[in-house]
């Protein structure tokens, strides 16, 4: 499995939001994308998950031009859950996971057992068996997230790319929430991509960083190569040391 941009650049307007990035992703990693904001991370998401049109350059699944892939067959392979918050609708927790099965149903068909078989998975997988029931308005926005990740689990892709997933969320459920996309990762052999502007927790459980800054690609490397003092202060503009492999102000 390989997601790949080459040489691709974003416009909004007159704004450069990406600048010739060259990257892809790999099978069985779960990838943080790290940057100040306005960095480029969303947009390369968006881009990567075929809402955006690059400006130029090219974006592949599999060796094989996005442009020719049918939309309902990329979406079986490739997942995406946006930053923007979802409303809490009067909705039970199970109907909208199994609304993640769209990509496998034919037009005016109705969902099957496997279908509910999926949807359920996904939500055990997500530690959130016991929400199936329950409305979103009912819930917390922790447990709204972990319903709206597996919606996105229930198309089983190969690949999911996660925008800011973590914000917003209390420390104890940054915790658990960076837990899970490791587990996720090491459960299904999927290729997980999440941005996040939290440098410490990006890089807790992530085997790779890819971090952007000014629309253009700055590092790709491990989370160790990422997180030194040096490093930090040369990308992000200030001064940190390591403690307990954790940066803190220093």
């Amino acid at each position: 499995m390989s997601l790949a941009l080459a040489d691709v650049s974003f416009s909004y307007g007159e704004k450069d939001a990406l600048r010739r990035v060259t990257v892809s992703f790999e099978s069985n990693q779960l990838i943080a994308l790290a940057g100040a904001n306005g960095s480029g991370k969303s947009t390369l998401l968006k881009v990567a998950a075929r809402v955006h049109q690059p400006s130029s350059g090219d974006v592949s699944y599999e060796g094989r031009a996005l442009r020719e892939w049918p939309a309902k067959e990329y979406a079986r392979c490739v997942g995406y859950l946006p930053q923007e918050a979802e409303p809490a609708f009067p909705m039970r927790a199970i109907e909208v996971v199994l609304s993640g099965r769209a990509p496998f149903l034919s037009r005016f068909a109705w969902e099957g057992e496997s279908d509910f078989a999926a949807a359920r998975h996904a939500l055990e997988i997500c530690d959130a068996a016991h929400l199936a029931d329950r409305y979103l308005d009912e819930m917390s926005g922790g447990e709204r997230k972990r319903v709206f990740l597996a919606r996105v689990l229930a198309g089983t892709p190969r690949v999911i790319l996660l925008d800011e997933p973590l914000a917003a969320l209390d420390i104890a459920h940054v915790q658990q929430f960076s837990r899970l996309l490791r587990e996720i990762v090491d459960r299904t052999q999927c290729t997980v991509v999440f941005a996040s502007h939290d440098l410490n927790w990006a890089a807790a459980y992530s085997d790779r960083m890819i971090v952007m800054r000014e629309g253009t690609l700055a590092l790709d490397a491990t989370p160790p190569e990422v997180m030194k003092p040096e490093v930090v202060a040369e990308l992000f503009g200030f001064e940190a040391r390591v403690q307990g492999g954790w940066l803190v102000p220093g």
